[in-house]
């Protein structure tokens, strides 16, 4: 599938620009046909151009709450969606809606209409969004997947703002050695060397070092280009990945924040999953593609088996292990009580909290790591620098 730019007319005889993905431009004409717009021009539409028209997630949680206040207001859902598309400025966003609004004119349901533009509405949220049409909860849906968005983005900010001082100072630090290896050793080895003084170990170690690197970067550039696409190749393949996501998870205190997100995404779905009437056999497919964890993907996978062999949520858990025991108790107790929504409610909170405190846990200890870093940078620029020119200050004086 291509994804191709295009402007359209439509019957009111006004241009129509949008995107679409189409085997060919034939098939998106005849794709176009079908929504009454007529193709005028099209062209195939850039990687580059693709990411930077991707729909913001802030976007779409702002139209979840958006839709949730229109179904419960009883709107027509026609009339909402274009009221929400014309306070939009995103292109890429309003061109998707049209296409929504077209396909709801045509007869379709909102679910169906929001299942054409995977990109944007993943399978759990029209799966949810679906759920609600059955029930007739479609409001309660909305506004469940617009909090769940809401959860996604802040925890992603959490943890970006919990690694910006680390890096900033690792950035700073490799900059600075870079300029002392390539400005500072040069100068002053050739200083010590032209006075002909005896050279502390230190200092001869970074002498030889400095020689290696201008001697031979070159050959060490190919070496580092050849591990890094030899790492992107390795990551292709679906079996290293699941040995580094299972890795991952054994990295001391970094392990156990891998393990928690896996168990949230889980647990947060699930109960929006739940909520909506959807069946716990029918959410596992759902379920796999949230965790982000290939470890943990395939345990979603043998628990489905599991209990479309007849055992409960609790006991498939149980025995394909992986899983906290807190978690594998909470939801036996859940089952047991025929209050599972509530269970899990307590469990995404519970798991929130935990993450959070493990965030804040690893943010503390980096401070006193990254001290010792930058003090341990400065007593070897104190030992392999100021002490050979203080020596040599010393015997001359």
């Amino acid at each position: 599938m291509t994804n191709y730019r295009y402007i359209a007319l439509n019957k009111a005889g006004n241009l129509v620009r949008g995107s679409l993905e189409a085997d060919s431009e034939h098939a998106l004409y005849t794709a176009l046909k079908g929504r009454d717009l007529f193709l005028q021009e099209a062209g195939t539409e850039s990687k580059v151009f693709k990411r930077s028209s991707k729909v913001r997630q802030v976007d779409l949680i702002e139209f979840s709450h958006q839709m949730a206040f229109v179904v419960q207001s009883g709107i027509p859902f026609v009339q909402g969606l274009s009221d929400i598309q014309r306070s939009l400025k995103e292109p890429a966003f309003k061109s998707i809606l049209e296409a929504v609004i077209h396909d709801l004119t045509a007869g379709d349901s909102l679910s169906q209409s929001l299942a054409r533009h995977p990109q944007i509405f993943l399978p759990g949220y029209v799966a949810v969004i679906q759920a609600g049409e059955t029930s007739g909860n479609m409001a309660a849906s909305f506004r469940n997947m617009g909090r769940f968005l809401e959860w996604v983005l802040n925890l992603k900010r959490q943890i970006s703002q919990a690694l910006i001082y680390p890096i900033i100072v690792l950035i700073i630090l490799s900059v600075a050695m870079i300029l002392f290896v390539t400005l500072v050793i040069p100068q002053l080895s050739k200083f010590i060397l032209e006075l002909n003084r005896p050279i502390p170990l230190p200092t001869k170690i970074l002498i030889w070092f400095n020689q290696f690197i201008q001697s031979w970067w070159p050959l060490l550039l190919v070496i580092l280009a050849i591990v890094i696409v030899s790492a992107i190749i390795a990551m292709r393949f679906e079996r290293v990945r699941y040995l580094w996501d299972q890795y991952k998870l054994k990295v001391p205190m970094l392990g156990d924040v891998f393990r928690d997100l896996a168990c949230v995404r889980f647990v947060n779905y699930l109960k929006i999953l739940y909520s909506a009437g959807i069946q716990i056999h029918q959410s596992f497919a759902i379920l796999r593609d949230v965790v982000g964890n290939r470890f943990f993907r395939d345990k979603v996978d043998q628990m489905r088996g599991l209990v479309l062999g007849g055992e409960s949520l609790s006991e498939s858990m149980e025995k394909v292990g992986g899983f906290p025991p807190l978690l594998e108790r909470s939801i036996q107790v859940g089952e047991k009580t025929g209050a599972l929504d509530s269970t899990l409610e307590q469990l995404g909170g519970f798991l929130d909290a935990q993450i959070e405190a493990n965030i804040k846990k690893l943010t503390s200890l980096l401070g006193p790591v990254l001290i010792i870093v930058i003090g341990l940078y400065i007593i070897f620029i104190i030992i392999t620098v100021l002490w050979p020119i203080y020596q040599i200050i010393g015997e001359i004086g």
